[in-house]
Parts: C-alpha cells; structure tokens; sequence
C-alpha cells in the first residue's frame, strides 16, 4: 500500500518516511516513559487541585 502511494507522489518519499519515523519514535518514547515512572509521582499529582482559587485557605 505504502509503496504504491510513494511511487505515484514524486520526491515525497523522503518527507514522508521521516514524519512516519518521527511519529512512531515519539509515541515510543512516550510508551517507555509511562512504564519507568515513579508511581508514587504520578499518585501525587493526581491528588493536586485542578483550580488554585479552592487551595487558597483565605
């Protein structure tokens, strides 16, 4: 599939395998990151208050 579509757009190949490759090294990393985080990070930043105006204590 990929190779007919690259075969019909001339000097786009180049582009487009590069985006392909970035797209799927982003979400990779992004993958690995949320396997090593510290789960004790992600708990407490889930427990902070979304609106600042109901933190204050005034």
């Amino acid at each position: 599939m990929f190779k007919q579509f690259l075969d019909k757009v001339q000097g786009a190949d180049i582009p487009m395998i590069t985006s392909l490759l970035i797209f799927f090294v982003f979400f990779i990393l992004v993958g690995t990151y949320l396997f090593v985080i510290d789960k004790n990070h992600v708990k407490y930043m889930s427990h902070l208050p979304l609106n600042e105006e109901q933190n204050t204590d005034q």
